[in-house]
């Protein structure tokens, strides 16, 4: 019932966020979004781009032109073609060697290291082949940090879960696998090259606040983790009041601070995304710290037998590590994007009124 009513919220707050505009502009809109993104040697290319849409008319065509520009946005020609192959083969090598070792190690996680590896590399190829960009600022490397962080703490539980009982990582459709390698490359994607916000000042106010935010949550999950006795479900439960306060506070003190409801929006989805590994690995090592399963539920106590697991915490770790992989990580941040959306209008209501009474 939550999760419906978030993306209730989320739906009607992408539509007030684009301004309630006509259908027919969406191509307008989805053009200047996409060239706002362009490096500089390439923003005369996108304003062309821009200028020439005016001069298509009808629906479809209009939308294949948006989708055109679009493409190349998303993926332009390398302008280093020889560096981005180097690179993408030192990605290879070491994808393949790490897929290796966990075929011996942890084969149940195997897949998941190929397909993470494989996923990297592009991801790294793409950035090699782009040009330079500006010098990072002090929360941008930050940013990064929590997130590779953060990426590496949900890659280490789920191994010290396979190392301990390799049944509970074994996944026969390799759904959620690849689920999971996709979910941490796009995180680690969103954090280290976030979308330009149209000036140093404003991305740097996102990323202060998406940080504190993170950071806060991270904190006081910890201490829960550190002083509550574990428990089957963990000790953050979906979605805690915490990551709801952080969310809400970070999308509200950038919208207020940059003046902009895109930042205030970007903020808060930055923060449940530096957040949401943490509270994946936080959880299931709270899962992992247990020292005797139960069965809890009927429907458990009558699945078991049948599942073909060799021990109940096999079973349960297993249900676990599902569960958090498309709640932590999928429904998570899409619940918390919905918050941040929230927060961008508290935000900007709030400066509209200290403007207005300022003015008066």
């Amino acid at each position: 019932m939550f999760i419906a009513l978030a993306l209730v919220v989320l739906a009607a707050g992408l539509l007030w966020l684009f301004g309630g505009q006509s259908d027919a502009d969406a191509p307008a809109r989805i053009v200047a979004a996409a060239v706002s993104q362009l490096p500089a040697h390439r923003r005369d290319w996108g304003r062309a781009m821009a200028a020439e849409l005016t001069h298509f008319h009808g629906r479809a065509r209009r939308w294949q032109f948006a989708a055109g520009v679009l493409r190349v946005v998303l993926f332009p020609p390398p302008r280093r073609r020889n560096r981005a192959l180097l690179v993408a083969a030192a990605g290879l090598m070491a994808a393949a060697a790490a897929t290796v070792a966990a075929a011996s190690e942890v084969p149940g996680l195997a897949v998941f290291v190929a397909v993470l590896g494989l996923l990297l590399s592009g991801y790294a190829m793409a950035v090699t082949s782009r040009s330079p960009r500006a010098r990072p600022t002090a929360p941008r490397v930050m940013v990064g940090v929590v997130a590779l962080g953060g990426v590496a703490a949900a890659v280490a539980t789920v191994v010290r879960i396979a190392a301990a009982h390799p049944a509970a990582t074994t996944d026969g459709t390799h759904v959620f696998s690849i689920l999971f390698a996709l979910m941490l490359t796009g995180y680690l994607a969103f954090a280290l090259t976030p979308p330009r916000l149209g000036g140093h000042a404003n991305s740097d106010t996102v990323l202060w606040w998406a940080l504190a935010g993170a950071l806060a949550s991270g904190v006081i999950w910890t201490a829960a983790a550190l002083t509550m006795p574990p428990t089957a479900m963990g000790v953050i439960g979906y979605l805690s009041p915490v990551a709801a306060a952080a969310t809400l506070a970070a999308s509200a003190g950038a919208s207020v601070a940059a003046r902009s409801r895109r930042a205030g929006v970007q903020a808060g989805l930055l923060t449940g995304i530096l957040a949401a590994p943490l509270h994946f690995a936080l959880d299931l090592t709270t899962i992992l710290q247990l020292h005797h399963y139960t069965l809890s539920s009927a429907y458990d106590v009558a699945a078991y037998p049948h599942s073909g697991y060799p021990d109940v915490a096999s079973y349960i770790l297993s249900d676990a590590v599902a569960g958090e992989i498309v709640s932590g990580l999928v429904l998570y941040p899409l619940t918390l994007l919905a918050l941040a959306l929230l927060g961008a209008v508290a935000g900007t209501g709030v400066h509209r009124l200290a403007a207005r009474r300022t003015t008066g």
